[in-house]
């Protein structure tokens, strides 16, 4: 019998009262999982950071595998559930254990609970971080039938602020928090993410990223030894030690954003004074532009560099005064405008990639007793971008959605009513009749149905 104490009242319509209670049965509120299901069969990506993880436990005590888990907390973030503690209800949820491979309504069949994920954050060692970067890594260059012409490796940092006593969190005054300042690499054509790495909240060095940049970028190579490759980042990485390290690599090439000092105004100050002298000329016309930008270009070398490299400028004046803007980069050809404008500024849409890990899959919910424990969350939380990316560019091409951010597609995909039926040889799950996206899940359904050929680039 119904407990009236749970049920839920909601305002009378004419004849009738409204309330609802939780016995539904096999209902669910998401369609999610089985969708990432259906991708993560397709690339590979929960297998492959299981296999770089090394079970140490004892295997009489075992109930879960690091696949398991993996799956569970990749599927529930890529769904919208950040919080480790709602494995404890998810664990039940029909849709969720049939995501992860389960029957619906076994009584054997539960999930793990939010005290097993967090043992599970908890027990990641520096051994295992390390493998799962470089699978990351791994599944990035898996993407590729065959090795592509070109790459652009875009590098960005992002505030990860915390708001207790995270270890290595430290005060950034460029952010004016107390933050982690984690490191992303994503492709830039195509979104993909190459690296996530968690770093202390302090500003990194040259040789940081040096060091990070030479591992990605050896094991790149190893798969791509024909493909020329251009890193491209902000005035974090123009430092002496990461131009000088790729510099020495063959067919790779850099541009950065380069902080400007007094040397560097004086040699910009001749086309300085001309973009100013152009912006008091146009005030005279009819319609006054938002700003005037002139580019120039001049051999530069810091006291810190082993040779001069190509420095371009951009000489802007507004209303609000003059902006000058400097760009380091070891490229030839093209005018400095060209490089500036459409090479340089095109590394931008890796902030839209970070506010897709950031703000729809909370890639910044860091809030771990450790510091390893919460590099893993990071991890975990990139996967769930990977299924995302992998969704959006192959199973949602040409598409309404192709473009869509991960939040559109969790609202408008994922977050389907469920009713699951289960008989002895079949898994029924009955949808909404009224259901809005019923053409683009029935196209989006059998891409995901068929299995797609395993790639020739061998990334073990």
């Amino acid at each position: 019998m119904n407990s009236t104490s749970e049920q839920l009242r909601f305002p009378s319509i004419p004849g009738h009262t409204v309330r609802a209670d939780f016995d539904g049965g096999g209902l669910s509120s998401d369609l999610g999982p089985l969708l990432l299901r259906g991708v993560d069969r397709q690339i590979g990506l929960t297998e492959r950071l299981a296999n770089a993880l090394v079970d140490t436990r004892h295997a009489s005590y075992v109930t879960y595998s690091h696949a398991d888990l993996l799956t569970q907390r990749i599927f529930q973030i890529g769904c919208g559930y950040e919080d480790g503690n709602d494995s404890n209800s998810l664990r039940h949820d029909p849709m969720f254990k049939l995501g992860a491979g389960r029957l619906p309504f076994a009584a054997d069949a539960a999930l793990a609970s939010g005290a097993t994920i967090s043992r599970f954050e908890h027990a990641a060692s520096r051994k295992d971080i390390y493998r799962l970067c470089k699978a990351l890594v791994a599944q990035f260059i898996a993407g590729f039938a065959t090795p592509p012409r070109t790459l652009v490796l875009d590098l960005d940092h992002s505030e990860d602020a915390a708001y207790g006593q995270q270890p290595l969190a430290f005060y950034n005054h460029h952010y004016r928090s107390t933050c982690y300042l984690p490191l992303f690499i994503f492709d830039g054509q195509s979104g993909a993410l190459v690296a996530a790495l968690l770093r202390p909240g302090k500003s990194p060095t040259g040789a940081e990223n040096a060091m990070i940049m030479r591992r990605v970028l050896t094991q790149i190579r190893r798969h791509f030894p024909d493909t020329h490759i251009l890193v491209r980042g902000d005035g974090h990485f123009g430092r002496p030690e990461l131009m000088q390290m790729i510099d020495a690599m063959p067919n790779i090439d850099f541009i950065f954003g380069l902080p400007g000092n007094v040397k560097l105004q004086a040699l910009a100050e001749k086309t300085k004074q001309r973009a100013c002298a152009l912006w008091a000329a146009v005030q005279t016309g009819d319609v006054v532009p938002d700003a005037v930008r002139l580019y120039d270009e001049f051999p530069y070398a810091a006291g810190s560099w082993e040779k001069p490299w190509r420095v371009l400028l951009k000489a802007e004046v507004m209303a609000l005064g003059e902006n000058p803007r400097f760009v380091v980069t070891s490229l030839s050809g093209l005018d400095a405008g060209m490089l500036y404008e459409e090479v340089y500024c095109a590394r931008g849409q890796s902030e839209n990639f970070i506010k897709h890990l950031k703000t729809d899959l909370a890639s910044d919910r860091t809030s771990c007793t450790s510091f390893l424990a919460n590099f893993m969350r990071l991890l975990m939380h990139s996967a769930a971008y990977i299924l995302h990316q992998q969704l959006r560019t192959q199973a949602l091409q040409h598409t309404a959605l192709s473009q869509a951010q991960p939040s559109t597609v969790i609202n408008k995909l994922f977050k389907i009513a469920v009713q699951v039926r289960q008989t002895k040889q079949r898994i029924i799950l009955h949808l909404p009749s009224a259901c809005a996206v019923k053409d683009l899940l029935h196209t989006l359904t059998e891409r995901l149905f068929i299995s797609v050929p395993a790639h020739t680039v061998n990334t073990s």
